[in-house]
């Protein structure tokens, strides 16, 4: 019950939060200022976060929390650069919150292309923010929203006020407002827990006492596959997010494992064993087999779907040592994709459809690379930091989150698509393992 009231409330805020910028979110100024951040040459955009004006006596630790939440999303997303507040020359509760308050010439001598100034008043259980982005180079302000709701819930419209900032300045949407599922040891068990993209307010999902593994999103974020040992043998259950409730979805003789939604449908790939070898198979949500995909006397695991639901990325062992391949559902063609390396594994799909991410064994150590669909520019992104393995895409396509030994302990880490800025995302102990992306939230 405690967990369906934690999934309820956590669903519930999404929407919530999503209805009220629409109808509340004001947008002052409708002028965008594209940055192109596909150029070579792209470096971080400096922007200043203050605290939050206090407009009420209430929640006055809210003012410094909301200005570092924000510092941090835009920090995560790999674009933005935040000042160091102890550098800020004015008081942020003195301050204004409109263009003819704000003294720009400062902000440039302190080298910000860009400032989000927020304030909030607190009544009772209801909590209104106020946020603006203002260019400092062209002293204008860019956009104004409103955002209001419970005030348990200001981290929610938080991430909210990151992913308009990143829309005005890239017209790309961002995913503050995701979450990641991952498998945690819990003694001789594995649960499932999903966690905030930023590795805040960890939820578990799972209580079964048994050992779980592959947690995999369905399109709408509303759902959540994984493979089971509860009832005996490897079965394939899906929990749905909005009431906690979880059912079965196949339990054929022998292996039931590695369910991956098709994009935009209710229909899984799965890898089934019950006519002998593991092959991949299309089922309804329902368990019904639709088709067999990928057959043969090779073992065939691992599916991951193209973001147009045309074709499969999966691992075979049909040269000997396990290999990424590409299969095209229409015509049934098969290709190999890797040849560097002897035991490639785990492919992930980017949600732009131009890379292939997986686990590569160099050296005696899983490192994550990626790798063009037709097989082409493979590159390396992990160097032997610990053992690196289970990459998972953003929905933007510009970081991925993985599982990692880099610290002792397996724990689930980011990492931007260039190889840069790895970050540890869960913190508490350690055993997390085979982390999914899921969507943006419905309607985003």
């Amino acid at each position: 019950m405690l967990l369906k009231k934690r999934l309820i409330v956590w669903w519930n805020c999404l929407l919530i939060v999503g209805a009220i910028t629409l109808v509340w979110g004001e947008t002052v100024s409708a002028q965008r200022v594209y940055i192109d951040i596909t150029q070579p040459s792209f470096e971080r955009i400096p922007i200043a976060i203050p605290d939050f004006k206090r407009q009420t006596a209430e929640q006055t630790q809210l003012a410094r929390d909301m200005g570092e939440t924000l510092a941090n999303d835009l920090d995560y997303s790999g674009l933005f650069r935040p000042l160091d507040p102890k550098g800020f020359l004015e008081d942020p509760q003195a301050m204004g919150l409109t263009a003819a308050d704000i003294k720009f010439p400062d902000w440039r001598r302190l080298g910000a292309d860009f400032l989000a100034r927020g304030a909030y008043q607190v009544q009772g259980p209801t909590l209104k923010i106020e946020g603006r982005l203002f260019d400092v180079v062209g002293s204008r302000m860019v956009f104004g929203k409103v955002y209001e709701g419970e005030t348990r819930n200001w981290r929610l419209m938080i991430h909210r006020f990151a992913d308009e900032i990143l829309y005005a300045l890239t017209g790309e949407r961002g995913v503050f407002d995701t979450k990641i599922a991952y498998v945690q040891a819990q003694g001789k068990g594995k649960e499932i827990y999903v966690v905030d993209f930023d590795g805040s307010n960890p939820v578990q999902v799972t209580r079964d006492n048994s050992l779980n593994l592959s947690p995999a999103w369905n399109s709408n974020g509303t759902q959540l596959a994984y493979v089971s040992y509860k009832e005996g043998g490897t079965k394939v259950y899906a929990v749905n997010l909005m009431d906690g409730a979880q059912r079965l979805i196949c339990g054929y003789p022998g292996l039931n494992i590695s369910p991956a939604w098709r994009p935009g449908s209710n229909e899984l790939a799965v890898t089934l064993s019950k006519d002998g070898n593991p092959n991949i198979y299309l089922i309804s949500s329902s368990g019904e087999i639709i088709q067999k995909l990928v057959q043969g006397f090779s073992i065939n695991v691992s599916p991951g779907w193209s973001p147009d639901g045309k074709r499969l990325a999966y691992v075979s062992d049909e040269t000997g040592n396990p290999q990424v391949y590409v299969f095209d559902v229409a015509s049934g063609q098969k290709r190999r994709v890797t040849f560097s390396g002897n035991y490639n594994t785990a492919p992930s799909w980017s949600p732009k459809g131009d890379w292939i991410a997986y686990t590569s064994l160099v050296g005696g150590r899983h490192n994550i690379a990626i790798i063009r669909p037709d097989g082409s520019d493979a590159r390396q992104l992990t160097h032997g930091e610990g053992s690196n393995e289970d990459p998972t895409w953003s929905p933007d396509g510009r970081m991925l989150a993985f599982s990692s030994t880099r610290e002792g302990g397996s724990a689930i880490w980011i990492l931007q698509t260039n190889g840069t800025g790895a970050r540890r995302l869960t913190r508490s102990g350690s055993g997390q393992e085979l982390p999914d992306w899921s969507p943006r939230a419905s309607g985003r």
